[in-house]
């Protein structure tokens, strides 16, 4: 089962349904608000990563990016356009998604 982190953001369901279609089975969000999220662990089964930058603070976004890497996990930075993360998604070999056409 892949399991996809969206990080920043208050409203990310068209984004969590996207990723799904891609076949990411478990998609968490952390909104980025909290302090806390800067002290929680990436989940083990994470494949990969979206950081929507214009809504996360750098410092989460800079500890993320250094979280992933020590698991060796891809970590897209977009904004939010779904045709840019499509874009991420085909660069890292994850964006096929039969059926599904169109961006916004």
């Amino acid at each position: 089962m892949m399991g996809a982190l969206i990080v920043g953001g208050d409203h990310v369901a068209p984004y969590r349904s996207f990723l799904e279609q891609r076949g990411f089975a478990a998609v968490r969000h952390w909104n980025g608000r909290r302090h806390s999220e800067c002290h929680r662990r990436i989940p083990g089964d994470t494949e990969l990563i979206l950081v929507l930058v214009d809504q996360v603070n750098h410092g989460l976004a800079r500890k993320v990016r250094r979280l992933a890497g020590e698991m060796g996990v891809p970590v897209l930075f977009s904004r939010r356009s779904r045709g840019q993360l499509d874009d991420a998604l085909a660069i890292h070999g994850l964006g096929a998604c039969p059926g599904v056409e169109g961006r916004s």
